[in-house]
């Protein structure tokens, strides 16, 4: 359905017959799966754990059928150098977790419900 209306959105295109947008949805599936194992490979090669729009961007530039997209990667920053990303997956560095205990459900400050102490226990005694 959503494809269909998609079509529709363009004043030259009337009706639309069923199979369309079935064969529509199948040739959009074996295209993001080109492109998508394509930057995978390049991911691959530059031994990463996360694929960023820098490595799908040397893929649409590397594959001449992708030169359609070229326009639409043209803002999106080039891949660093190998060896610049100490991590290989394109993050900063380690996430910080919760503690555990921390959380509201636990108790935690800013937990519901609990009563805040005052540090003056020992001047009710």
């Amino acid at each position: 359905a959503r494809i269909k209306k998609i079509m529709q959105t363009d004043e030259e295109i009337g009706k639309v017959a069923a199979a369309v947008p079935v064969i529509i949805s199948r040739a959009l599936e074996l295209f993001l799966e080109s492109l998508l194992r394509k930057a995978c490979h390049v991911t691959q090669s530059r031994n990463a754990k996360t694929m960023t729009t820098s490595h799908l961007k040397q893929c649409i530039e590397l594959e001449q059928q992708f030169d359609f997209l070229k326009d639409l990667v043209a803002a999106v920053p080039d891949m660093q150098g190998d060896g610049d990303d100490p991590h290989g997956d394109g993050e900063r560095g380690p996430r910080r977790g919760r503690r555990p205990g921390s959380g509201r459900k636990n108790g935690g400050p800013g937990a519901k419900g609990t009563p805040k102490q005052s540090g003056t226990d020992s001047e009710q005694e």
